[in-house]
């Protein structure tokens, strides 16, 4: 049975409730600023550890969490004619027809998602909004160029990535 032994500086052996040579794969950790012994205990005493063994061994393997997928399913108001290359699309500078939708399961509320320009590296907010795991996003990109949107920038916002998002690339002419 593993045990986290909370323990004070010196010699260890005089802090252990039972005989040093019971404690398989011992080390020292340290939890929140405090010295534990932790150790494979064989012996038979009924012991209790002075932190839970399992928040400890959960906190050194933490559980990734799963990227919410953004999924762009239309992209409305693109200009005709123009050759495009997947997840690219040619639309019009200051349009209010364009609007991408699409599918993104998290409960409604409206967000910003910054999109970069290419060649100038400016950054740009676009207003979405999500409303029954459906989201809206007008693209009315102020100056024209190469402008993208990626996981790392609709990101921006979070400590952690939470959003998971292709690149995109918008060729606003």
């Amino acid at each position: 049975m593993q045990v986290l032994l909370l323990i004070q500086s010196g010699t260890i052996a005089p802090q252990l409730p039972d005989n040093i040579t019971l404690f398989k794969q011992q080390s020292i950790v340290d939890i929140d600023g405090k010295a534990y012994f932790f150790a494979d205990y064989v012996g038979s005493k009924a012991l209790v550890s002075d932190h839970n063994v399992d928040d400890y061994l959960a906190s050194l393997n933490p559980v990734e969490t799963q990227l919410i997928p953004v999924i762009i399913d239309n992209v409305a108001g693109q200009l005709e004619g123009y050759v495009n290359n997947e997840n690219e699309y040619t639309v019009p500078q200051s349009s209010d027809a364009v609007i991408a939708t699409g599918k993104l399961a998290i409960p409604d509320r409206k967000f910003k998602v910054p999109f970069k320009r290419v060649d100038t590296g400016r950054v740009q907010l676009m207003p979405a909004e999500v409303v029954d795991g459906v989201f809206t996003l007008p693209l009315k990109f102020e100056t024209n160029g190469v402008w993208i949107v990626n996981q790392a920038l609709i990101n921006t916002d979070y400590e952690q990535d939470i959003f998971e998002l292709t690149e995109r690339k918008f060729s606003v002419i």
